[in-house]
């Protein structure tokens, strides 16, 4: 009898997880993309900035700037490539210099 039970039980638990599965799927693919995302200091929708081709999201209250994941090498990677070897200009300054004209 007790089989019956913890079978009944794993039934329910997979059925509930089935359906936790499906709505978290419905809601991301309903998910808006393209919706501005809030600044993590004001919760304000943030503008997204072009840096060297790289989209990046900046706060227009704090000029905060927020790179997703791999963004910063790409930026680094290009200002590399661009300025090729033994260029006097750090590509650090060079970054700093385009987040200044924003």
């Amino acid at each position: 009898m007790s089989n019956s039970w913890d079978e009944m039980r794993k039934a329910k638990e997979d059925s509930y997880f089935d359906k936790k599965n499906r709505e978290s799927l419905e809601k991301l693919s309903r998910k808006d993309d393209t919706a501005p995302r809030p600044s993590p200091i004001t919760g304000e929708p943030m503008e997204q900035l072009e840096i060297d081709g790289v989209i990046v999201d900046r706060c227009k209250t704090t000029g905060g700037i927020w790179l997703d994941a791999g963004e910063l090498e790409q930026i680094i990677e290009k200002k590399l490539h661009a300025q090729g070897v033994g260029h006097s200009e750090s590509w650090f300054d060079s970054l700093l210099q385009a987040v200044k004209k924003i």
